[in-house]
């Protein structure tokens, strides 16, 4: 799955960069030009996660003489190469470490708006440009810097976040940035670790000692949710498995959505396990469900999908929920959500601009060639078939969707697919549709 990404990836980024002209210089210590200045070796890095980015020649090169070699003059020797903005509040070399600052005018933070971008600087989505500065301004740094650790931060040392940004859109200012092939090797634990059978880890396990405390959910799958004791989430992410000793009785490490570790927990017995060392808390499994959803029913599909890697668990979307799952092909995302019925809240407002408002909160991009048909009923409540499309060119994704209006809450199921894909499957999207139930607790 994570090399179907990479290689769609790479074709892309290499299709920007056949028009570069070969650029001077290796990767090398920084010198004394003849000048007096020094020299310094700018790195314009397309990688966008993929591990063979010498291979798919998407590291470029360019030599420069600076007077001093500090962050904030190659930050802006990048800026006047690539003609985006590596616009920086603040940057601090301390023992080995470098502290970045990011601007809120900078084009990491503030995108594109209308800007009219350099040829062989082109791109077509937030989520490259922004890989390419982080990348970018990271391995300059790093190639010229020596040995250092470099800390992304903004807003003067807070956490560098984006609304969206895949596979993890938040940057702790207190973890040093490790350059987006590690981040899309880690995304929804494909990382490299040994072989685990996550099965035994399916079902509930709630901290040993009162009922109603706080408890763990685990799909068997690799994937969990993590309950406080009031029945809200804590954390939503998935399980790495590492064999420390050989012996088969590996840790389990959880990471949440934006690729924090959480806490590690070994196996006592098939019904307990503890968290951390061995005087950590335990947890025991017990029967029953998570927790329910907080809007009053949802759209369900029986016999369901196999295979699934959880992408986004949110209990508080809205009034309700959304849950997005990626399926093993790489290309299609399933997202199901329910949240609280606001028609006629803008006045004037048809039933088009509300499922056009909604789509735009669900997909979290500007949309484009919205199309909305009569769906019939669910039940004895009015349905819309519903598809529009995000991305320009090689990102285009379409989306297709079902959604429900009932008195209180909206419901939604659809799906996100690489629109070059999409047509392969339209026939499993039907199907699905012609299952759906709206399904309440109760029932």
């Amino acid at each position: 799955m994570r090399n179907m990404r990479k290689w769609m990836t790479g074709l892309l980024a290499v299709a920007m960069l056949l028009s570069l002209a070969a650029c001077s210089g290796g990767e090398q210590a920084p010198s004394q030009a003849e000048s007096g200045g020094q020299e310094v070796i700018l790195i314009a890095d397309f990688s966008s996660g993929s591990e063979q980015a010498e291979e798919y020649d998407l590291i470029q090169r360019e030599t420069r003489t600076m007077e001093e070699a500090t962050p904030e003059a190659m930050a802006q020797a990048l800026s006047e190469w690539s003609g985006l903005d590596f616009t920086l509040n603040s940057a601090a070399v301390e023992d080995g470490a470098v502290t970045v600052d990011w601007a809120a005018s900078s084009t990491l933070v503030a995108g594109l708006d209308d800007r009219k971008q350099k040829e062989e600087f082109h791109f077509y989505d937030i989520g490259s440009l922004r890989w390419f500065m982080m990348d970018s301004l990271y391995s300059t740094l790093t190639a010229n810097l020596g040995e250092v650790e470099v800390y992304y931060t903004m807003d003067g040392g807070q956490d560098l976040a984006f609304d969206e940004l895949y596979p993890v859109n938040v940057f702790p200012a207190d973890t040093p940035y490790l350059g987006s092939p590690f981040y899309f090797a880690h995304a929804n634990g494909q990382g490299e670790t040994d072989e685990a059978d996550f099965s035994r880890t399916e079902g509930i396990w709630r901290l040993d000692g009162e009922e109603g405390t706080a408890s763990i959910y685990m799909d068997g799958e690799g994937g969990f949710i993590a309950y406080y004791a009031s029945g809200s989430v804590e954390a939503a992410g998935y399980l790495e498995y590492v064999d420390e000793y050989g012996d088969g009785n590996g840790r389990y490490d959880m990471y949440d959505g934006e690729l924090g570790w959480i806490n590690g927990f070994y196996f006592d017995s098939d019904t307990q396990i503890h968290m951390g060392n061995n005087d950590g808390p335990v947890y025991i499994r017990v029967d029953g469900e998570p927790a329910d959803n907080p809007a009053p029913g949802a759209l369900m599909y029986s016999p369901g999908f196999t295979g699934t890697t959880p992408v986004e668990t949110n209990n508080d979307f809205h009034g309700g929920y959304c849950y997005k799952d990626q399926l093993d092909d790489a290309l299609t995302t399933i997202v199901n959500a329910g949240f609280l019925n606001d028609f006629g809240a803008v006045e004037g407002e048809t039933i088009e601009q509300y499922i056009a408002r909604w789509a735009e909160v669900i997909c979290g991009w500007e949309i484009r060639d919205l199309a909305v048909q009569d769906g019939g009923t669910m039940g004895s409540y009015p349905a819309s078939r519903v598809t529009w499309l995000t991305g320009e060119n090689e990102d285009t994704r379409r989306w297709d969707a079902l959604m429900v209006f009932t008195d209180q809450y909206t419901y939604f199921y659809g799906f996100d697919i690489q629109a070059d894909f999409a047509e392969e499957f339209t026939e499993d999207i039907e199907d699905v549709y012609s299952r759906l139930e709206l399904v309440y607790p109760e029932e």
